[in-house]
């Protein structure tokens, strides 16, 4: 059943804003009735017609039927006006028959003069009809109790059908809330051990609901090299009475690994006495997703490395020609001392020196270039900033020289040394000299110059790289989206660059920003957390 379906409803009573709410309303209703002038007025005139009526009932019986029934109808009068209006009229009739009495049945009749031997007779009707009077009036007012009582009790009758409908509907609601959340709820109560478990719960640990959760069968699902870590948590916690919170795994029968997050809240019961109360989410469609994401970001970060290796074909093609070129005079050259015999032995030992230098400068070029294209996962190292700067100024060398940029240098003096991914440190920097490159190339009116600036921060816990050039800038209306994924200012662009350097910055714990210069240009500016040996070392 799922929210919104009036089926629900069929069983609960209908409410109705008029409809009286408790015992208080019901007395209320019925003492406003009888408090209005009218009824008032209608139960004592009911008393004096009740009292007539039974003395022209006893005259016509004296007149046709030869008796005298006055005692008895007076009494019957004073009753059914008790009865009928409560012990107000009641008394009003009485009065009225022990007058009527006197007048019409003592001696003298039809006189109000009393005989005295008449008196113990008037007195016993009197003292006969106040007992009629308050009995009736008793009876009256036991009855309406009664009435009272029982409309009471329907009305808690149909209040607790209300609430207990309007509890099912929160049951339900909450089941279907937490299965479409999939968070389940659990108490479990430290001293005794119990444990309680809603049926979203027992679906994240798929189990069935008739099964008697434990602590022992938490553990058991957990995964082995998650168990110690839950255990220690929930044994502080149940020492401590603290709150918890962390995210674990579970193994399923099946072999199925699930991801999980539980917290709870500690709650004390008397001195002695700890529950929690709490939630169990199942993050394992959450983790599947962030891990397809970050493969996703890994294949685009890849794709751009390698558009970046196609921009700087015709550098590194310079650079590896370079030591190639020398590789190969130097072994001329070492041919030719060779020929001398002895004489150029050291020339051509010096030679072959350089050749070799030569060499491993050609294989660290095609090293960085392959680390650049290579898609692999992410390898955390600790080197200096200034290092990869420098790597990347080499690659980019033919670059800056054939578009006629200058490439200024304010590295700091000490080392910045960052644990982070070396390729991916470098794939920054090279992006963000390539932005400058193009910003610069319209100019023509000044010199082109980049500045490329290491620093540490002053509170020197990280390391701070700024690179600034002259070229274009940026307007304001484009300042809030340049990070933003495929937002570009250029013709050729594909709007990933800035995006893809500030999620590598993001992941290495830094931040990446951009501002206009106060003159021509912009500044970008990136910030790493410093290895905190190094930290304190500084």
């Amino acid at each position: 059943m799922y929210p919104g379906q009036r089926s629900s409803d069929k069983g609960a009573p209908a409410l109705s804003v008029n409809a009286p709410r408790g015992p208080s309303d019901w007395r209320l209703g019925l003492t406003d009735i009888d408090q209005t002038p009218w009824a008032t007025f209608s139960r004592y005139a009911v008393a004096i017609l009740s009292v007539v009526a039974a003395l022209f009932a006893s005259k016509a019986s004296v007149e046709y039927l030869n008796i005298e029934p006055y005692v008895s109808l007076f009494l019957c009068a004073i009753m059914f006006a008790a009865w009928f209006g409560g012990l107000g009229p009641g008394l009003v009739s009485t009065a009225l028959a022990g007058l009527a009495f006197e007048y019409f049945v003592a001696s003298p009749m039809n006189s109000f003069e009393i005989d005295a031997h008449q008196i113990p007779r008037l007195s016993l009707f009197v003292i006969t009809a106040l007992f009629v009077n308050w009995i009736a009036a008793a009876q009256r007012k036991a009855t309406r109790s009664l009435e009272l009582s029982r409309r009471d009790l329907l009305a808690g009758l149909e209040r607790q059908k209300r609430t207990e409908a309007r509890l099912m509907r929160s049951e339900m609601y909450l089941a279907e809330a937490q299965r479409l959340s999939q968070t389940g709820s659990f108490g479990w109560t430290v001293t005794t051990g119990d444990i309680s478990w809603s049926e979203q719960t027992y679906r994240i640990f798929e189990c069935d609901p008739a099964t008697t959760p434990t602590l022992e069968f938490v553990l058991q699902r957990m995964h082995p090299e998650d168990r110690e870590f839950v255990q220690q948590i929930l044994e502080q916690a149940s020492r401590d009475g603290v709150d918890f919170d962390h995210e674990a795994r579970l193994v399923m029968p099946g072999g199925a690994v699930k991801y999980i997050r539980a917290l709870a809240h500690a709650v004390k019961d008397g001195p002695d006495g700890l529950e929690f109360i709490g939630a169990v989410t199942d993050l394992t469609a959450a983790k599947q997703a962030e891990a397809a994401l970050n493969d996703a970001h890994a294949d685009l970060a890849h794709a751009t490395r390698v558009i970046t290796l196609g921009e700087l074909t015709s550098s590194i093609a310079h650079e590896v020609n370079q030591p190639l070129a020398a590789i190969m005079s130097n072994g001329e050259a070492c041919l030719r001392w060779l020929d001398r015999g002895a004489a150029g032995l050291e020339q051509a030992r010096r030679s072959v020196e350089w050749i070799v230098k030569d060499v491993s400068r050609a294989a660290d070029v095609i090293g960085r270039v392959r680390a650049l294209a290579r898609k692999t996962d992410s390898e955390r190292s600790l080197f200096d900033v200034n290092e990869v700067v420098n790597e990347a100024r080499m690659l980019m060398r033919r670059e800056l020289s054939s578009k006629q940029i200058t490439l200024r240098t304010e590295l700091a003096t000490d080392p910045l040394i960052v644990r982070a991914d070396r390729v991916q440190l470098q794939q920054v920097v090279i992006n963000l000299v390539m932005n400058g490159i193009e910003a610069m190339q319209p100019v023509t009116d000044r010199p082109r110059e980049l500045l490329i600036r290491s620093q540490r921060s002053f509170d020197a816990d990280q390391a701070i790289l700024i690179m600034a050039d002259c070229g274009v800038g940026f307007s304001d209306e484009h300042a809030e989206r340049l990070f933003t994924a495929f937002f570009t200012t250029k013709s050729t662009g594909l709007g990933l660059g800035l995006s893809i350097c500030r999620s590598i910055v993001e992941a290495h714990g830094g931040k990446l920003s951009a501002c206009r210069n106060a003159g021509p240009g912009a500044t970008f500016q990136f910030t790493l957390p410093l290895h905190e040996d190094v930290g304190r070392a500084q």
